[in-house]
């Protein structure tokens, strides 16, 4: 009777592998790829100027939104619920520039009966609407019965729309 003792299982054994491994070498030298833009997290603290603006997450759902919104044939701009290619320049224009001093819960999204785009953001003291037309942005939230608004004039000066509107939504 064969018993197992402690020292056949304390065994290590090494086998010879089946197969080397080769490393073969390219026959032609790696291209260099074009050289990507520096990223703000690519650069050193120091040698970044300025704030760096981080886009709220749901810009892209939005862009993808409103450019379906826009018609592709011009005949259909007609019909009722397309969004003017103009308003949808506009609002992605608008959103790119302020998305970061925007509540982060993501707008609901519709059309006037003028052709305006209408944002509303949640947030949790009131509610922010936002009316995007071909010359300005009227923004306003109403807070314990006080009315706050701004309006933003096209083309957007995004310093003076960034301040104006962090003033609204540091009241949600």
């Amino acid at each position: 009777m064969v018993k197992a003792t402690a020292q056949a299982y304390s065994d290590i054994r090494f086998r010879q592998p089946i197969s080397e491994f080769i490393f073969e070498l390219p026959a032609a030298p790696a291209q260099p790829q074009a050289a990507a833009p520096l990223l703000p997290s690519d650069q050193k603290l120091g040698e970044i100027s300025g704030p760096v603006m981080i886009a709220a997450k749901w810009i892209s759902t939005i862009q993808r939104r409103i450019k379906q919104s826009v018609p592709i044939y011009p005949a259909n701009s007609s019909e009722e619920g397309w969004l003017d290619s103009d308003i949808a320049t506009y609002a992605v224009c608008f959103f790119n520039a302020v998305s970061d001093v925007l509540p982060a819960s993501e707008p609901y999204l519709y059309t006037a009966n003028n052709g305006d785009l209408v944002a509303e953001f949640a947030g949790k003291h009131g509610k922010l609407t936002s009316i995007i037309g071909k010359a300005a942005v009227n923004s306003f939230v109403i807070v314990e019965g006080q009315v706050l608004k701004a309006t933003l004039n096209f083309p957007l000066d995004r310093v003076k729309a960034r301040r104006e509107l962090m003033q609204i939504t540091k009241q949600l």
